[in-house]
């Protein structure tokens, strides 16, 4: 597939794949890839297998062994969880870029480096949907994924509130 498109379109070809059980397994799949036509190949660092509730560790370091063996651009997947990971990944793989999915999602400023206020942009999502006549049905995870965290911190801090201010009353909370 990679080979015709390569031949057929005009714009590059990319490819994305998540690394595979075994690294000699990965590193023909790599070749086969970049030898068909591939232009930029983003590599996640963790198998099928290590998706949803088995996350596993991302292999930076076959990522690494990846960037090392091809002459085209790669970009790294898996385990950037804020802009700090994200510089640490770039200098550990030499890649020349990275991609972030969940932590994106939450934070849609990840890569400017600057802590934003997750509430103010979670408002101007809703500016944009709104303007863009956005089905309700696609916004609500977005802003789900937004306010997440910051839920999660009022609730606890509502907690401890309530269980210092009830204590002292004798009402289980």
């Amino acid at each position: 597939m990679v080979e015709k498109l390569a031949k057929n379109l005009k714009v590059p070809v990319t490819c994305k794949i998540r690394i595979l059980p075994k690294e000699e397994d990965t590193m023909k799949l790599v070749r086969t890839i970049v030898d068909a036509g591939c232009s930029l190949l983003t590599v996640h660092g963790r198998t099928k297998e290590q998706n949803k509730q088995k996350v596993g560790k991302c292999d930076w370091e076959m990522i690494k062994k990846i960037k090392n063996s091809v002459n085209i651009p790669v970009f790294a997947n898996g385990g950037i969880w804020n802009y700090e990971d994200a510089i640490k990944c770039l200098e550990y793989t030499g890649v020349d870029g990275v991609m972030s999915s969940e932590s994106l999602l939450e934070n849609p400023a990840l890569f400017s480096g600057k802590v934003e206020n997750l509430d103010q942009i979670a408002l101007e999502y809703l500016d944009i949907a709104t303007q863009c006549k956005t089905d309700p049905v696609f916004v609500r995870p977005h802003l789900f994924k937004f306010l997440f965290t910051g839920l999660q911190v009022k609730l606890i801090l509502t907690k401890i509130f309530l269980a210092k201010n009830f204590q002292n009353r004798n009402i289980p909370i």
